[in-house]
C-alpha cells in the first residue's frame, strides 16, 4: 500500500472521530453522506493513502459545525486556505479544551466560554503590570 507523507494523520483522524461521535454520526458513511464527500475518501485518510483536500475539509467542517480553518490546520493542509496560518502546537490541556468546545452542545459551549472568560479575567487581574514611569536618580 502506498502512503503519503502526512505527520498529522493520526491526530487528525482521532479529532475527526471525536467530532463525529459528538455530532451523532455513528459511521464514516453517514458523515461522508452529510458532508457530500465519498466514503472512500475518509477511508483513504484513515489508511494514509491520501490527505484531505481543502474542498473536502470545507464540506466536513460544515457537516460537523466546526471551523474549516481549524480543521484544515489540524489536518496539516491549511496552506493556501483563506485566512489560514501555520497551526500552533498547543499544550495538551488547551488541545483538550478546544476539543471539548467543538464537541459540546450549544448550551455547554456557552458554559465553557463563561468559565474561560472568568479564568481570563483572573489572569488579567493577577498578571504583573509593567512599571509605570521609572523613577530617575538624580545624578
Amino acid at each position: 500500500m502506498r502512503t503519503v507523507e502526512w505527520p498529522e494523520r493520526e491526530a487528525f483522524v482521532a479529532h475527526l472521530d471525536r467530532l463525529k461521535d459528538a455530532r451523532g454520526f455513528r459511521y464514516d458513511v453517514a458523515l461522508a453522506e452529510a458532508a457530500d464527500i465519498s466514503h472512500s475518501a475518509i477511508s483513504n485518510w484513515r489508511s494514509g493513502k491520501q490527505k484531505p483536500s481543502l474542498a473536502a475539509i470545507t464540506k466536513l467542517a460544515s457537516a460537523l459545525d466546526v471551523s474549516a480553518h481549524d480543521l484544515a490546520a489540524r489536518a496539516g493542509v491549511a496552506e493556501g486556505f483563506a485566512q489560514a496560518s501555520t497551526p500552533t502546537q498547543l499544550p495538551p490541556e488547551l488541545e483538550a479544551l478546544l476539543d471539548h468546545y467543538q464537541t459540546a452542545e450549544p448550551n455547554r459551549r456557552a458554559e465553557l466560554l463563561s468559565f474561560v472568560a472568568r479564568v481570563n479575567e483572573w489572569f488579567e487581574a493577577t498578571a504583573p503590570r509593567p512599571a509605570e514611569g521609572r523613577s530617575r536618580r538624580a545624578g
